[in-house]
């Protein structure tokens, strides 16, 4: 089964955010296999894996060291590795062979991490929109509301079929929900 989707991102998109959306999507009963392909799939992996490269190119661009060098804090965390691996896994348990996703809303203000209090969007995330040359979304709130996308967020949507405007026919819609993460 062929699945195309399409991730409506004008609430930003982070892992928990692009997790929840691709889970609200999938059936809630697998079987053993479908357990077991979860698990072990290595293009899961190399889809993630591509992911952490995208963000440790930018955290070295934003701290001016090599790539060797990369501390992860907040991208590194044990919820956030899960996140991002099993959204490819899901997507391959879904049948989801492409996705695309529309320009992300960033948000405004500042945001408090382990570097301190940085303005929105972060550096990292800063970085990959320019590399990657990624659109993104005004957003139409007038007071502050913080940080919509996080630097894995867009890492995320640099593995996308492409960030587009409207969805593609025949693509199933998803929408980024208001959460933290």
């Amino acid at each position: 089964m062929r699945v195309r989707i399409w991730i409506d991102c004008s609430n930003g998109v982070t892992s928990a955010k692009l997790i929840d959306a691709i889970a609200r999507a999938l059936p809630d009963t697998r079987t053993w296999k479908d357990v077991q392909r979860f698990m072990f799939s290595v293009n899961a992996q190399r889809r993630a894996q591509s992911v952490f490269e995208v963000l440790a190119h930018a955290e070295a661009a934003a701290h001016g060291v090599a790539t060797e060098e990369v501390h992860f804090h907040e991208v590194g965390r044990v919820e956030n590795l899960a996140r991002v691996l099993g959204i490819f896994a899901a997507m391959e348990m879904g049948g989801i062979e492409e996705w695309y996703a529309s320009p992300p809303a960033l948000g405004n203000g500042t945001v408090t991490c382990s570097h301190g209090v940085l303005s929105i969007p972060a550096p990292a995330t800063k970085r990959i929109i320019e590399a990657y040359s990624m659109p993104t979304a005004p957003i139409s709130y007038e007071t502050e509301v913080g940080e919509l996308t996080t630097p894995t967020g867009v890492a995320l949507l640099t593995q996308a079929n492409g960030i587009i405007d409207e969805p593609p026919a025949d693509s199933i819609v998803l929408k980024t929900r208001e959460i933290a993460g």
